[in-house]
């Protein structure tokens, strides 16, 4: 027994060199674990009536995180409610007018006709020497009379029409704004866009927001990401899809799979907050690795080293 234990020990330190060698060969470069964040922000202006998260907090997509007051939209809304209201009034009123109107071109437009007949027979007469050049002026007066009436008739047509139509730009605009602040008051709610981690707690209740005001930043924990960055020499050994293992060091004694998922096209200087293998000089290329997080180890700002299969 003693014999075979000691020729187990013997054949550990013949292979543990190697296997030290291989995931030296293999190591890519170190980094800060990342995740998906996502800042919920106030949809509407008012006071928050209640803030129902805390840091840490895991909550769920459609979750309500806040309230807000919106009792000054409203008031906003019945107030321009109100004014369609009497909008549309004013506009039956004008369509009333323009019907008039309409009427009043039609009856000065047959009176015309009628006065241009009359004008015309007298016109004949008078050439016959059947008329009086008294009575062919009287005709010709009536007649432009009758012009005049129908060309006022004319304008004061067309005046109530633009009037009409100005009003229909005000209503239009109207509508609108209430479209807006209905929008707006249904967003008195601030609901969680996703499942994740709330990482910062931006507003407390009794706060005053206004429209884009941050009310907490999320976290997506179910995937994390590591940027690494390599040196020229490296890149052409990594593909996207390839494996890649993680290593943290709360957990020395394990490792986690990962894949790579994007590979910088741009080199550019190495980053100062990242330990590569080159010299910081040298230009290297982003690689990103991501993980699935099913157990929550991960966190963000953790520091990790990233080993590719394959270098």
């Amino acid at each position: 027994m003693i014999r075979i234990t000691a020729l187990l020990l013997s054949l550990s330190l013949v292979f543990l060199p190697g296997c030290s060698k291989k995931a030296e060969k293999s190591f890519s470069g170190s980094g800060i674990i990342e995740a998906t964040e996502v800042i919920v922000s106030a949809q509407a202006r008012g006071e928050l009536l209640s803030v129902d998260l805390q840091e840490g907090d895991h909550v769920k997509k459609g979750q309500i995180l806040a309230s807000i007051d919106v009792k000054d939209l409203k008031l906003q809304r019945e107030a321009t409610a109100a004014s369609l209201d009497e909008l549309e009034w004013n506009g039956k009123t004008i369509e009333q007018d323009i019907a008039q109107a309409a009427e009043a071109v039609r009856q000065a437009s047959l009176s015309l006709d009628n006065l241009k007949i009359t004008r015309d027979r007298i016109a004949n007469l008078y050439a016959e020497n059947a008329a009086t050049k008294d009575r062919l002026d009287k005709a010709e007066t009536e007649y432009s009379l009758g012009q005049s009436r129908l060309e006022a008739a004319k304008k004061q047509l067309a005046g109530i029409k633009t009037r009409l139509s100005t009003l229909g730009a005000t209503r239009k605009k109207t509508t609108d704004t209430l479209k807006v602040l209905d929008n707006q008051i249904g967003k008195e709610r601030v609901l969680s866009p996703l499942e994740g981690l709330v990482i910062t707690k931006s507003a407390e209740t009794g706060e005053v927001v206004n429209f884009g005001s941050p009310v907490c930043t999320i976290a997506d924990m179910s995937d994390v990401w590591l940027m690494i960055y390599v040196g020229e020499n490296m890149l052409g050994k990594i593909k996207v899809g390839g494996k890649a293992r993680v290593r943290i060091d709360s957990n020395p004694d394990r490792s986690f799979e990962g894949a790579v998922t994007w590979v910088s096209p741009k080199a550019e200087f190495t980053p100062k907050n990242v330990q590569t293998r080159e010299s910081r000089v040298d230009l290297v290329y982003a690689v990103k690795i991501t993980m699935p997080n099913p157990e929550g180890i991960f966190k963000i700002g953790m520091p990790a080293e990233a080993y590719i299969e394959g270098l």
